[in-house]
């Protein structure tokens, strides 16, 4: 029989499910907090964008000066530095359980996913049910098009532009132009 796939949770965890309910409270309490201070609440768009940057900021992201958008973002934790001038666009999601670095004059597209989890999957197939974070750095002078998606462990060198759409899996040089699923370099 082959262990490919997500192993099955084990017969005493799933016929304790009310305890399992019970221990997660203080996971559930730590999300909440985390929506209250780096969530959609301090990135409404109902706020100023200079309040939105104070509360942020109070909830331990890292934002260089003049960092214009920030409407309707989450930030999963405050591991996110973002350099000034940069434009982040509506609806953009910041994992960040590893560290996000986004240099200095980049422009984020609206709904952009940049993620440092991942799971291992083993020689056999066996995926880690256990996550890993991987560091996500994105040079300065960067242009991230909308809805695209960065996964954890990449570097994004200085002055690239990555397509709207696009599902960039591994490093992109400086200067070059990346789309696709996953994303290639175009030119």
């Amino acid at each position: 029989m082959s262990s490919a796939g997500v192993p099955p949770l084990s017969p005493e965890a799933l016929s304790r499910p009310r305890a399992a309910a019970v221990g997660a409270l203080p996971d559930d309490a730590r999300l909440a907090l985390r929506w209250l201070r780096r969530g959609h609440l301090v990135t409404s768009p109902l706020l100023p964008l200079a309040v939105r940057r104070a509360l942020l900021r109070l909830g331990g992201v890292q934002l260089g000066a003049m960092v214009y958008g920030l409407e309707r973002c989450q930030f999963e934790s405050a591991r996110v530095s973002i350099g000034a001038g940069s434009f982040v666009n509506a609806g953009c999601w910041f994992e960040g359980h590893g560290r996000i670095e986004v240099g200095r004059d980049c422009l984020i597209g609206p709904q952009v996913l940049i993620l440092t989890s991942t799971h291992r999957i083993g020689p056999d197939g066996e995926v880690a049910r256990a996550g890993e974070q991987l560091d996500v750095v994105i040079g300065d002078g960067c242009w991230i098009g909308a809805r695209a998606t960065i996964l954890s462990g990449v570097r994004i060198g200085a002055g690239a532009v990555v397509a709207a759409g696009a599902v960039v899996t591994g490093d992109c040089e400086a200067a070059g132009l990346y789309g696709g699923v996953p994303a290639r370099r175009l030119r």
